[in-house]
């Protein structure tokens, strides 16, 4: 059992310390010391600013919605001159005849494809099919491959 006194033990070793430190010599700062000191300041600072949408408030991203939409609709109202219930008719018949064209193109399609189905023989449409197989089987790989790339370059950059 340690009978010495441990308020001792702990003032002696502070003196000890003290000592220690008056006696090494003052080192003068690089000069380079100041700027790095408020670049990693700086830094929290600089990154909070490249936050993302995700990261605001929830009042932030209503009112940047709210005044997103307001431009938006001010911008139609002030580029389309027209009351918005004759607009809303312009834009009704509008979508009416684009379903009226595409209608006229998938029965021009649908004739069209009966027209070379009893045309072209069963060997060319088969070798069609599996051409086109082929070719998207190869789309997706090279997408596949470009996808691999970027992630690996992207990986190579932050390393550096």
């Amino acid at each position: 059992m340690n009978t010495a006194d441990p308020d001792s033990r702990h003032s002696k070793l502070a003196a000890d310390l003290q000592r220690i430190v008056r006696s090494t010599p003052h080192r003068p700062a690089p000069v380079t010391l100041e700027a790095r000191v408020l670049a990693a300041v700086a830094a929290p600072r600089a990154a909070s600013l490249n936050r993302g949408y995700e990261s605001w408030s929830p009042i932030l991203r209503l009112v940047f919605v709210v005044a997103a939409a307001g431009v938006a609709a001010s911008s139609v109202r002030l580029l389309v001159p027209l009351p918005i219930s004759e607009a809303w008719g312009t834009l009704r018949a509008a979508i009416d005849q684009f379903g009226q064209w595409t209608a006229a193109v998938a029965e021009a399609a649908a004739t069209l494809r009966s027209i070379v189905a009893g045309a072209a023989p069963e060997w060319l449409r088969i070798w069609g099919q599996l051409g086109l197989l082929m070719f998207a089987a190869l789309y997706v790989a090279t997408l596949a491959a470009g996808a691999a790339a970027w992630r690996w370059w992207q990986g190579e950059r932050a390393l550096r």
